[in-house]
């Protein structure tokens, strides 16, 4: 009988405020202790020559090594190893068009499974250094491998298609353990450590799925996330963490972690496999819900909350290379000013035309470009320089503007509104603007603007999703964050890193950021809803979060 395909496991997709003109505060900065923010350093996974939304990492050893499986352009399902960058297709010659890489030990020894020319029994097989071996449980049953330790024991799944009988298995030192997690439910074996630990899944008589832990003596333990209605584990490295995937209420799917009796959510919406070192693989609903790959790997962030005393909420969005920042914040008062920090001072920015202010980019003179609201609630861009307020119009029949970013040269990066209501980006240098619209957006923003004149983009598609680019004066490069299904991008320094404010498939919100050629995403501890907005070439990183309990956003600064 055919054994349940992986990726079905469990059935799882204004304030308006008056202005009584331009005024200071000398008030003093307060830093709160330094605390550690989780972060992931994130690597899409996309095996090519995979028809779209089909690569499904499943599992990782500790080399990060990655096994899945996806559908190859023939619509052969393959399975595939990553490993430094680079794809090896795993194929069972003579497969009926379908093979499935299943588990990777530290040792690179490789598990899974291949349908036969039948279409209707299933093979396992190990595949080390370019040789496959089959193990069938024998008889008249199909048999998947879906799990490997360091010793080359492995745990899978054998159905009788006679009787349509599935139970999990162990095969340990050459002995073969058969096993039920429940009663006679279905059950399957999905990761084994080196204590012979193994976790799965077993299906009751309702088809609900149930997660299981099973000790080295068999003890089996039903896994549950705290008020789902569905779980399974999918892994378990040998420190004894699980990680799993589990479906609330509402139907939607998140992986989770389980460490030592506490459940933690992983924002994903699948989380497989998990190494020693705590690296775990999965899906994600990316951009337009397109399914994607990926590898997270654990980073520490320092994050530290900022605190402007009196205020009843605000937000941090630019840093310049001497590490002021610039904002926006509302008092006790309820009156919502632009805001700079420096030297643990905190100064009032507001634009003598507008009900609010908001200051979103500051370069390292210190000029300040954010936008003003008038009485009629329209936005206006505007340059601060040498305590004088500057319009930034956008070109001539503009309607609205905002002004988002400014380098050391002065050219600044924006937003214009046509007399259509149309959205377009801007960068505006020596008085000339020079319109950015990104082929076939329906909506432009320039954001960050560096010292080499590259700038960050942020569009919308046809399907109203926000997308993110890098702008170099001839083309747009798109730069979306792995895991993230809206791209917010921000500020960018000089080096060309780059921050962000993304939004996971389910609408929570997550700073990431871009170093190089790499992304990583992060969340400030004990808080939600994270988003990065600026970043200085001394890769300091600020932006906001919400800290728990609380509706209204803190600042915050810190580094990866």
């Amino acid at each position: 009988m055919k054994t349940r395909n992986i990726p079905g496991w469990s059935k799882q997709k204004s304030r308006d405020l008056k202005f009584a003109g331009l005024f200071f505060a000398a008030t003093f900065l307060m830093i709160t202790s330094s605390a550690l923010g989780q972060g992931f350093k994130m690597t899409q996974l996309e095996v090519p020559g995979n028809v779209a939304n089909s690569t499904v990492p499943i599992a990782v050893n500790a080399n990060d090594a990655v096994v899945g499986y996806g559908t190859a352009s023939s619509g052969a399902l393959v399975g595939f190893l990553y490993t430094g960058g680079k794809y090896t297709t795993i194929n069972w010659a003579g497969s009926d068009n379908y093979t499935r890489a299943l588990g990777i030990n530290d040792a690179g020894e490789v598990v899974g499974d291949w349908l036969d020319s039948d279409g209707v029994t299933y093979h396992g097989f190990t595949y080390e250094k370019g040789t496959y071996k089959q193990y069938d449980v024998g008889g008249n049953v199909s048999t998947s491998i879906f799990g490997i330790n360091a010793a080359g024991d492995f745990a899978g799944a054998e159905g009788n298609a006679g009787e349509g009988v599935l139970e999990g298995f162990t095969y340990i030192g050459g002995k073969l353990t058969e096993f039920y997690a429940s009663g006679t439910d279905a059950t399957y074996a999905y990761a084994i450590n080196s204590s012979n630990e193994v976790v799965g899944e077993y299906f009751d008589s309702s088809n609900v799925a149930h997660g299981y832990y099973r000790s080295a003596s068999g003890t089996i333990t039903e896994l549950a996330y705290p008020g789902a209605a569905a779980t399974q584990c999918s892994g378990i490295n040998d420190s004894g963490e699980i990680t799993g995937i589990y479906t609330n209420t509402s139907g939607l799917t998140y992986g989770f972690t389980y460490v030592k009796g506490k459940y933690t959510s992983t924002d994903f919406a699948g989380t497989f496999g998990v190494n020693g070192k705590g690296d775990y693989v999965g899906y994600y609903w990316g951009v337009d819900g397109a399914l994607s790959g990926y590898l997270a790997s654990p980073q520490a962030f320092a994050l530290s909350t900022v605190k402007v005393p009196g205020n009843q909420q605000a937000q941090i969005w630019g840093v310049n290379k001497s590490g002021v920042t610039v904002g926006d914040y509302v008092n006790s008062k309820g009156i919502e000013n632009g805001l700079m920090i420096s030297g643990g001072k905190v100064k009032n920015i507001n634009d003598p035309k507008g009900t609010t202010t908001n200051c979103f980019g500051i370069n390292t003179a210190g000029d300040i470009v954010g936008l003003y609201t008038d009485s009629s609630g329209n936005p206006h861009g505007f340059e601060y320089a040498s305590g004088k307020f500057k319009d930034i119009p956008g070109p001539a029949g503009s309607i609205a503007s905002a002004a988002f970013g400014i380098n050391d040269s002065g050219s600044i990066s924006g937003l214009y509104v046509d007399g259509s209501g149309a959205g377009h980006g801007f960068v505006l240098t020596g008085g000339k603007y020079k319109a950015l619209n990104v082929p076939g957006a329906q909506l432009t923003l320039a954001r960050g603007i560096n010292n080499a004149g590259m700038v960050t983009v942020q569009w919308r598609d046809s399907a109203g999703y926000f997308q993110a680019s890098l702008y170099n004066g001839k083309k747009y490069t798109t730069i979306n964050v792995p895991g993230a299904a809206v791209n917010q991008v921000q500020g960018i320094n000089t080096a060309g890193d780059i921050v962000y404010f993304i939004s996971d498939p389910y609408g929570v919100g997550h700073g990431a950021v871009k170093i190089g050629t790499d992304y990583y995403v992060f969340d400030y501890p004990k808080g939600s809803n994270t988003g990065a907005g600026g970043i200085n070439d001394s890769k300091l990183i600020v932006g906001s979060y919400i800290p728990t309990g609380k509706t209204a956003p803190e600042a915050f600064q810190g580094t990866e």
